[in-house]
């Protein structure tokens, strides 16, 4: 059997290192510049310049690269745990890496000018294991939707936060030089466990990467370029699936159609810009209206369509009015156009189970009304027009 020197692991190692990093910064960071995917491509330039100072250190004989290679290392650590708590959507404070960077690298010198090396190595390990541990903890934490994606992700920082930590205490206990150590520690094990964590790291962030830019474009696909409400196809889609659990569960549902009124003038006067700032105007008056459980879409031009869950009618009418209050106190809007407003139908599922094709039919004849009414009012669709 043909052992390799820890020169040559080094250098192996470093040659991984800058092969990932390259290959993760072009094929994932660069197009997603996702924030979780930025902290690895630090951790892991920081492992190869860390590399690098170790061999400098070694084949070179730079009395410094080693000890400073330890905090870029440390450094490194941190950042897989930067990475994972952004991963879970929390606050990474930049300057809690500087600290243990900079406390490994202390004690290195310190450690050289003692005499005993090994106490920097057992600062190093303390630094990294607890990093790279923490790092699992933060995914564990997080058990949502792409759980699946990052479990890989989560099991292999515990099994390497859980060596370094069993190194740290072997090297305390055992020194660099038993044989029991150097079996279970060895600088060949150490490294594979390093690289086994480079390789499913970037698997599994790239996957993720991945699948949310998939999910990205899917729910670009699905909104109204103009408003970003739910477009037709989309609100049609989710309206037919979200009617149908509420009349399975029992629960009252109404469907609300509304008009911009005399909108073509508006356009006509004051120009289509206008026009397109009126409509976005009634989108963020919606927004601010609706709850979110409920569903709002532009269904085509200067008319929506709303889906109410546990309303009735009455309270669709109410909603409309707070809708056109809101829209009413609108301050975006260029200087000179009236204050717009819009008409609704409204019909609810209280008294009647038919489907939401029919009820948006209803919603509309009932907006139609309103209209005829004079508009800037919501008027409700009549229970006997479903018994005909």
């Amino acid at each position: 059997m043909v052992l390799l020197d820890r020169s040559t692991l080094m250098v192996v190692f470093a040659a991984i290192t800058l092969t990932m990093l390259v290959l993760f910064y072009f094929d994932t960071y660069r197009t997603s510049r996702a924030s979780f995917a930025g902290w690895w491509c630090v951790a892991v330039g920081s492992f190869f310049f860390g590399a690098v100072l170790y061999i400098l250190g070694e084949v070179a004989v730079v009395p410094w690269a080693p000890s400073v290679g330890n905090g870029v290392m440390v450094l490194g650590s941190g950042c897989v745990w930067a990475g994972a708590r952004s991963l879970a959507g929390r606050r990474v404070r930049r300057g809690l890496l500087a600290l243990p960077a900079g406390a490994a690298v202390v004690a290195a010198f310190a450690a050289r000018s003692w005499g005993d090396a090994g106490i920097g190595s057992i600062v190093l390990l303390a630094f990294m294991g607890s990093a790279i541990s923490l790092a699992s903890a933060e995914l564990w934490r997080e058990r949502g939707r792409s759980w699946h994606l990052v479990r890989s992700l989560a099991v292999a920082t515990a099994v390497c936060g859980v060596y370094y930590l069993s190194r740290m205490a072997g090297l305390a206990v055992l020194g660099p030089d038993d044989p029991l150590f150097q079996l279970l520690f060895g600088t060949g094990i150490t490294l594979l466990m390093a690289m086994i964590l480079l390789v499913v790291v970037s698997s599994s962030i790239t996957a993720l990467n991945n699948t949310r830019r998939t999910e990205d474009l899917q729910e670009l696909a699905s909104r109204d370029t103009l408003t970003g409400l739910l477009n037709r196809g989309e609100f049609m889609r989710r309206a037919q699936q979200r009617l149908r659990a509420n009349l399975d569960a029992g629960i009252c549902s109404a469907v609300v159609m509304a008009d911009l009124d005399r909108f073509k003038a508006i356009n006509d006067r004051f120009g289509h810009d206008a026009g397109d700032r009126v409509i976005r105007a009634f989108s963020d008056a919606c927004r601010t209206t609706i709850r979110t459980a409920d569903l709002v879409g532009r269904y085509g031009g200067e008319e929506f369509a709303m889906l109410l869950t546990g309303v009735d009618a009455d309270e669709g009418v109410r909603i409309a009015d707070r809708i056109n209050a809101a829209l009413a106190e609108h301050s975006s809007l260029p200087y000179g156009i009236p204050a717009p407003t819009a008409s609704f139908g409204v019909v609810d599922t209280q008294m009647t189970n038919v489907g939401l094709q029919r009820l948006i039919r209803e919603a509309d004849s009932a907006l139609y009304e309103a209209k005829a009414a004079g508009r800037n009012r919501a008027m409700v669709g009549g229970a006997e027009k479903f018994l005909t």
